[in-house]
Protein backbone atom coordinates (compact mmCIF):
# COMPACT_ATOMS: atom_id res chain seq x y z
CA UNK A 1 0.00 0.00 0.00
CA UNK A 2 1.39 3.60 -1.39
CA UNK A 3 0.93 5.58 2.21
CA UNK A 4 2.98 9.12 2.80
CA UNK A 5 1.95 10.52 6.17
CA UNK A 6 2.18 14.39 6.31
CA UNK A 7 2.51 17.18 9.17
CA UNK A 8 1.25 20.55 7.84
CA UNK A 9 2.55 22.79 11.05
CA UNK A 10 0.97 26.03 9.80
CA UNK A 11 -2.61 24.21 9.62
CA UNK A 12 -2.74 23.40 13.17
CA UNK A 13 -5.62 21.51 14.31
CA UNK A 14 -7.03 21.89 10.43
CA UNK A 15 -5.50 19.54 9.13
CA UNK A 16 -7.84 16.32 9.09
CA UNK A 17 -6.47 12.89 7.73
CA UNK A 18 -9.43 11.19 6.71
CA UNK A 19 -8.11 9.14 4.42
CA UNK A 20 -8.36 5.53 6.67
CA UNK A 21 -12.30 6.58 7.34
CA UNK A 22 -13.71 7.94 3.92
CA UNK A 23 -15.19 5.37 1.71
CA UNK A 24 -13.46 4.15 -1.21
CA UNK A 25 -9.96 3.32 -1.33
CA UNK A 26 -7.40 6.60 -0.60
CA UNK A 27 -4.20 4.48 -1.29
CA UNK A 28 -4.15 1.71 -4.06
CA UNK A 29 -7.19 2.74 -6.13
CA UNK A 30 -5.77 4.89 -8.97
CA UNK A 31 -2.16 4.12 -9.70
CA UNK A 32 1.25 4.96 -7.83
CA UNK A 33 3.28 7.71 -9.60
CA UNK A 34 7.03 9.34 -8.27
CA UNK A 35 6.63 12.85 -7.18
CA UNK A 36 8.94 14.07 -8.93
CA UNK A 37 5.97 13.85 -11.82
CA UNK A 38 3.95 16.33 -10.32
CA UNK A 39 4.35 19.91 -12.15
CA UNK A 40 1.26 21.26 -10.61
CA UNK A 41 -1.16 22.10 -7.61
CA UNK A 42 -4.40 22.05 -9.41
CA UNK A 43 -7.38 23.82 -7.89
CA UNK A 44 -10.94 22.65 -7.89
CA UNK A 45 -14.90 23.66 -6.47
CA UNK A 46 -16.75 20.82 -5.82
CA UNK A 47 -19.63 22.74 -7.68
CA UNK A 48 -22.03 21.49 -4.83
CA UNK A 49 -23.16 23.24 -1.73
CA UNK A 50 -20.98 24.72 0.74
CA UNK A 51 -22.09 22.46 3.70
CA UNK A 52 -21.43 18.97 1.78
CA UNK A 53 -18.83 16.63 3.14
CA UNK A 54 -15.84 15.29 2.19
CA UNK A 55 -18.01 11.71 3.05
CA UNK A 56 -20.18 12.66 0.52
CA UNK A 57 -18.17 14.09 -2.13
CA UNK A 58 -17.04 10.12 -2.12
CA UNK A 59 -19.89 8.91 -2.30
CA UNK A 60 -20.39 10.64 -5.39
CA UNK A 61 -17.23 9.84 -6.62
CA UNK A 62 -17.46 6.18 -6.38
CA UNK A 63 -21.35 5.44 -7.09
CA UNK A 64 -22.07 8.39 -9.80
CA UNK A 65 -18.67 7.93 -11.52
CA UNK A 66 -17.76 4.65 -10.91
CA UNK A 67 -13.97 5.06 -9.13
CA UNK A 68 -12.72 2.83 -6.65
CA UNK A 69 -12.35 6.49 -4.72
CA UNK A 70 -12.59 10.24 -4.31
CA UNK A 71 -10.89 12.08 -7.08
CA UNK A 72 -8.80 14.45 -4.89
CA UNK A 73 -5.92 14.61 -2.86
CA UNK A 74 -7.61 17.35 -0.45
CA UNK A 75 -10.77 19.16 -0.03
CA UNK A 76 -10.99 22.44 1.79
CA UNK A 77 -14.25 22.93 3.55
CA UNK A 78 -15.86 26.64 3.94
CA UNK A 79 -14.76 26.94 7.76
CA UNK A 80 -10.80 26.23 6.28
CA UNK A 81 -10.58 22.73 7.33
CA UNK A 82 -8.54 20.70 5.59
CA UNK A 83 -8.76 17.04 4.90
CA UNK A 84 -6.15 14.84 3.38
CA UNK A 85 -8.32 12.56 1.52
CA UNK A 86 -6.04 10.50 -1.38
CA UNK A 87 -2.90 9.70 -0.65
CA UNK A 88 -0.05 12.12 -2.57
CA UNK A 89 1.27 8.79 -4.06
CA UNK A 90 -1.41 8.23 -6.47
CA UNK A 91 -2.63 9.67 -9.40
CA UNK A 92 -6.28 9.63 -8.22
CA UNK A 93 -8.46 11.23 -10.79
CA UNK A 94 -9.20 14.97 -11.20
CA UNK A 95 -7.74 16.34 -14.66
CA UNK A 96 -7.90 14.46 -17.71
CA UNK A 97 -5.10 13.35 -19.21
CA UNK A 98 -2.54 14.88 -16.42
CA UNK A 99 -3.97 12.93 -12.74
CA UNK A 100 -0.31 12.03 -12.69
CA UNK A 101 1.35 15.62 -13.18
CA UNK A 102 -1.13 17.52 -10.32
CA UNK A 103 -1.78 17.21 -6.44
CA UNK A 104 -5.83 18.09 -7.03
CA UNK A 105 -6.81 20.37 -3.93
CA UNK A 106 -10.87 20.68 -3.85
CA UNK A 107 -12.50 24.03 -2.03
CA UNK A 108 -16.02 22.86 -1.49
CA UNK A 109 -18.59 24.92 -2.97
CA UNK A 110 -19.95 26.63 -6.46
CA UNK A 111 -17.60 29.52 -7.43
CA UNK A 112 -19.91 30.94 -10.29
CA UNK A 113 -21.96 34.17 -10.43
CA UNK A 114 -19.72 35.96 -8.61
CA UNK A 115 -19.18 33.94 -5.57
CA UNK A 116 -15.74 33.08 -3.89
CA UNK A 117 -14.21 31.07 -1.71
CA UNK A 118 -14.70 32.06 2.08
CA UNK A 119 -11.71 33.93 3.70
CA UNK A 120 -11.19 30.89 5.79
CA UNK A 121 -10.91 28.60 2.86
CA UNK A 122 -8.39 31.19 0.87
CA UNK A 123 -5.79 30.90 4.14
CA UNK A 124 -6.26 27.27 4.56
CA UNK A 125 -5.35 26.78 0.83
CA UNK A 126 -2.47 29.33 0.67
CA UNK A 127 -1.05 27.52 3.66
CA UNK A 128 -1.37 24.25 2.14
CA UNK A 129 0.44 25.40 -1.14
CA UNK A 130 2.85 27.17 0.75
CA UNK A 131 3.35 23.83 2.72
CA UNK A 132 4.12 21.78 -0.97
CA UNK A 133 5.96 24.98 -2.58
CA UNK A 134 8.45 25.90 -0.27
CA UNK A 135 8.91 22.82 2.66
CA UNK A 136 8.40 19.64 0.93
CA UNK A 137 11.26 19.17 -1.82
CA UNK A 138 9.95 15.89 -2.50
CA UNK A 139 8.11 18.01 -4.98
CA UNK A 140 10.86 19.26 -6.84
CA UNK A 141 8.99 20.55 -9.58
CA UNK A 142 6.42 22.04 -7.36
CA UNK A 143 8.68 24.98 -6.05
CA UNK A 144 7.54 28.41 -7.53
CA UNK A 145 3.78 29.91 -7.06
CA UNK A 146 3.50 29.25 -10.52
CA UNK A 147 2.56 25.98 -9.77
CA UNK A 148 -0.76 26.90 -8.79
CA UNK A 149 -3.22 26.53 -11.46
CA UNK A 150 -6.85 26.03 -12.30
CA UNK A 151 -8.72 23.00 -13.55
CA UNK A 152 -10.07 24.78 -16.62
CA UNK A 153 -5.63 26.78 -17.11
CA UNK A 154 -4.53 22.88 -17.23
CA UNK A 155 -3.74 21.98 -21.05
CA UNK A 156 -6.46 20.37 -22.49
CA UNK A 157 -8.97 20.68 -20.26
CA UNK A 158 -12.88 21.16 -21.34
CA UNK A 159 -14.42 23.03 -18.38
CA UNK A 160 -15.41 26.05 -15.89
CA UNK A 161 -13.75 24.70 -13.04
CA UNK A 162 -13.16 26.27 -10.68
CA UNK A 163 -15.57 28.94 -11.24
CA UNK A 164 -15.93 32.41 -13.49
CA UNK A 165 -14.56 33.65 -9.97
CA UNK A 166 -11.29 32.10 -10.79
CA UNK A 167 -8.93 34.93 -11.33
CA UNK A 168 -9.95 37.16 -9.06
CA UNK A 169 -9.53 34.88 -5.98
CA UNK A 170 -6.11 32.94 -7.63
CA UNK A 171 -4.21 35.82 -5.92
CA UNK A 172 -5.87 35.63 -2.64
CA UNK A 173 -4.14 31.97 -2.55
CA UNK A 174 -0.98 33.01 -3.30
CA UNK A 175 -0.99 36.38 -1.21
CA UNK A 176 -2.64 34.65 2.17
CA UNK A 177 -3.97 36.46 5.03
CA UNK A 178 -3.18 39.72 5.73
CA UNK A 179 -0.61 40.19 8.87
CA UNK A 180 -2.64 39.34 12.31
CA UNK A 181 -3.27 42.16 14.96
CA UNK A 182 -1.49 40.00 17.35
CA UNK A 183 1.83 39.84 15.21
CA UNK A 184 1.56 43.49 14.58
CA UNK A 185 1.25 43.63 18.10
CA UNK A 186 4.36 41.84 19.14
CA UNK A 187 6.37 43.99 16.57
CA UNK A 188 5.63 46.94 18.43
CA UNK A 189 6.50 45.73 21.83
CA UNK A 190 9.35 44.52 20.41
CA UNK A 191 10.23 48.35 19.06
CA UNK A 192 9.31 49.61 22.34
CA UNK A 193 11.53 47.31 24.36
CA UNK A 194 14.25 48.67 22.68
CA UNK A 195 13.41 52.53 22.98
CA UNK A 196 13.42 51.53 26.84
CA UNK A 197 16.40 50.08 26.72
CA UNK A 198 18.11 53.11 24.69
CA UNK A 199 16.60 55.65 27.34
CA UNK A 200 18.07 53.22 29.88
CA UNK A 201 21.35 53.80 28.62
CA UNK A 202 20.60 57.51 28.25
CA UNK A 203 19.61 58.20 31.93
CA UNK A 204 22.24 56.32 32.99
CA UNK A 205 24.61 58.82 30.87
CA UNK A 206 23.12 61.66 32.60
CA UNK A 207 23.41 60.41 36.21
CA UNK A 208 26.84 59.75 35.62
CA UNK A 209 27.53 63.45 34.53
CA UNK A 210 24.65 64.87 37.49
CA UNK A 211 27.33 62.67 39.83
CA UNK A 212 30.18 64.18 38.14
CA UNK A 213 28.54 67.80 38.24
CA UNK A 214 27.82 67.11 42.06
CA UNK A 215 31.52 66.51 43.11
CA UNK A 216 32.58 69.82 41.05
CA UNK A 217 29.87 71.64 43.06
CA UNK A 218 30.86 70.19 46.37
CA UNK A 219 34.65 70.86 45.82
CA UNK A 220 33.48 74.73 45.61
CA UNK A 221 31.23 74.84 48.15
CA UNK A 222 34.42 73.68 49.81
CA UNK A 223 36.89 76.52 48.45
CA UNK A 224 33.87 78.60 49.34
CA UNK A 225 34.10 77.57 53.14
CA UNK A 226 37.38 77.92 53.01
CA UNK A 227 37.34 81.67 51.98
CA UNK A 228 35.43 82.48 54.63
CA UNK A 229 37.34 81.32 57.01
CA UNK A 230 40.01 83.86 55.84
CA UNK A 231 37.85 86.30 55.62
CA UNK A 232 36.64 86.16 59.35
CA UNK A 233 39.93 86.15 60.44
CA UNK A 234 41.12 89.89 61.44
CA UNK A 235 44.91 89.26 60.86
CA UNK A 236 44.73 87.35 57.36
CA UNK A 237 41.62 89.67 56.16
CA UNK A 238 43.81 92.86 57.10
CA UNK A 239 46.29 91.17 54.79
CA UNK A 240 44.95 91.25 52.25
CA UNK A 241 44.03 94.64 50.25
CA UNK A 242 40.38 95.52 49.60
CA UNK A 243 40.23 95.75 46.21
CA UNK A 244 41.87 92.10 45.96
CA UNK A 245 39.23 90.45 48.17
CA UNK A 246 35.92 91.88 46.29
CA UNK A 247 37.51 90.72 43.43
CA UNK A 248 37.83 87.49 44.79
CA UNK A 249 34.71 87.54 45.93
CA UNK A 250 33.39 88.21 42.26
CA UNK A 251 35.49 85.78 40.83
CA UNK A 252 34.09 83.00 42.99
CA UNK A 253 30.04 84.15 42.39
CA UNK A 254 31.02 84.23 38.59
CA UNK A 255 31.70 80.95 38.98
CA UNK A 256 29.35 79.59 40.32
CA UNK A 257 26.58 81.05 38.65
CA UNK A 258 28.20 79.61 35.54
CA UNK A 259 28.56 76.10 37.16
CA UNK A 260 24.89 75.90 37.42
CA UNK A 261 23.84 77.25 34.22
CA UNK A 262 26.10 74.68 32.72
CA UNK A 263 23.98 72.13 35.01
CA UNK A 264 20.80 73.18 34.28
CA UNK A 265 21.09 73.38 30.68
CA UNK A 266 22.75 69.75 30.54
CA UNK A 267 19.76 68.66 31.82
CA UNK A 268 17.68 70.40 29.81
CA UNK A 269 19.29 68.89 26.91
CA UNK A 270 19.31 65.37 27.79
CA UNK A 271 15.80 65.98 28.64
CA UNK A 272 15.28 67.16 24.98
CA UNK A 273 17.62 64.33 23.49
CA UNK A 274 15.57 61.34 25.05
CA UNK A 275 11.68 62.81 24.61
Amino acid sequence: MARIDLVIPSLGDKFKDSRDSLPGDSFNWSWIRPLSQVNYLAIHHSASPDNQSVEEIANYHISNNGWGGIGYHFVVAKNGDVFYVGDISTARANVANMNEQVIGICLVGNFTSGRSPSNEQLDSTHALCDFFINNYPDLSNVNSWEAIAGHKELPGQSTACPGDTWSSWRSEIIKGPPTSPSTDRSAEISVLQDQVKNLQASLSSVNQQVFNLQAVVQEKDQQINDLRMVSSSPSEAESIPQRQRVDTSLTIVEALVNLYKFIFMSRKADAIGSS
